[in-house]
């Protein structure tokens, strides 16, 4: 019986090629084969089986189509007598979104139509008029090629019984594919500045290459630092500020009012000469001094300000010559700012 079922799919495709040759193979003709799953109604007895199936499709429009369908093996009655099972049926097939090609590759369909069981043992024989319906899904892997799955309810007239058929299988479809059919392939992302981000989603094109960008690709901000450095020198026992140093100290003040939200501590140093609780006193007078010009001269806030003597405990110079003596009688200030720009 699968010889017979055999040489019944390559008749129909004998015959799909037939019909499609005198039209440059573009008729609307689709050939279905695969596998099915018989569930036979309770009241006849018959074991549940696989079957070979085979199916011819003619397309009327976007969505009707005709179907000749053929499905035939063997089985078994619960007693143990053999039992070829047969059918075939001629439906309708209704397809929901569009044909075969269009932009819904997965398509959902009913069928509806009527035919015939056989079933021929031994010792019984029954052809019954059947009438069956069903739904399926069609999945179109390209234009042509694709797989479809489906379930039947066959009703006898002749007998009542209800019997299910399950069915999957592959088809081919001959007809004319509109040059749209084919799957869209997308275009490749272009990223015209080349930072990383594809010009669809780049807030700010005509980035200069090399600058590091953000997912938007907008320039990510670049940290950066600043740093300012005051020295001021004193006279022996003197805590006035020379005029000499005016120009470093506004310098230190256009910094501090470029980042307005630093503090600044004013260190004040002396050489070792006379006692340290003096030098201690005359170092803060020293520091006292800067912050004095930073606030009078150029504006600062003195709440930004910290004035603090250290004496004589941090020399930079040694103290046994005048050279070093003279470097050690200072004021310093140290200022370093992170920031992004």
């Amino acid at each position: 019986m699968k010889t017979r079922i055999l040489s019944l799919a390559a008749g129909v495709v004998a015959l799909a090629s037939v019909l499609a040759a005198p039209v440059n193979a573009e008729v609307p003709i689709t050939i279905n084969a695969g596998i099915g799953q018989w569930y036979f109604d309770n009241d006849r007895n018959l074991d549940d089986t696989a079957t070979p199936w085979v199916s011819l499709e003619y397309a009327f429009d976007d969505n009707w189509a005709a179907e000749l369908f053929y499905a035939e093996d063997k089985t078994n009655y619960r007693g143990g007598a053999d039992a070829d099972v047969s059918t075939w049926q001629l439906d309708m097939l209704y397809y929901g979104g569009s044909y075969v090609g269009g932009p819904n590759r997965v398509r959902p369909y009913v069928a509806f139509g009527m035919g015939e069981i056989d079933i021929d043992s031994s010792t019984f024989d029954t052809v019954e008029t059947t009438a069956n319906l069903g739904a399926g899904l069609r999945w179109m892997l390209t234009p042509r090629f694709g797989a479809r799955i489906e379930a039947r309810v066959l009703h006898s007239f002749d007998e009542h019984h209800n019997d299910i058929l399950m069915t999957a299988g592959l088809n081919y479809y001959f007809g004319k594919v509109s040059a749209d059919a084919a799957p869209a392939v997308a275009a490749a992302p272009v990223d015209s500045d080349g930072d990383g981000v594809t010009d669809d989603r780049d807030q700010c094109p005509g980035t200069p290459a090399g600058t590091r960008v953000d997912a938007n690709g907008c320039p990510l901000p670049v940290e950066r630092v600043a740093s300012i450095k005051l020295k001021v020198n004193f006279a022996f026992d003197s805590a006035n500020v020379q005029e000499r140093y005016f120009s470093d100290i506004k310098e230190l003040a256009e910094f501090l009012k470029r980042f307005d939200d630093v503090d600044l501590s004013v260190e004040g140093h002396t050489d070792s000469t006379g006692p340290e609780s003096y030098n201690q006193k005359l170092s803060q007078r020293r520091a006292q001094a800067v912050v004095d010009v930073l606030v009078n001269q150029h504006g600062i806030d003195r709440s930004r300000l910290v004035a603090k003597g250290f004496g004589e405990s941090r020399p930079v110079a040694s103290n046994d010559t005048k050279e070093g003596r003279a470097e050690n009688r200072r004021t310093m200030a140290t200022l370093e700012v992170k920031y992004a720009e």
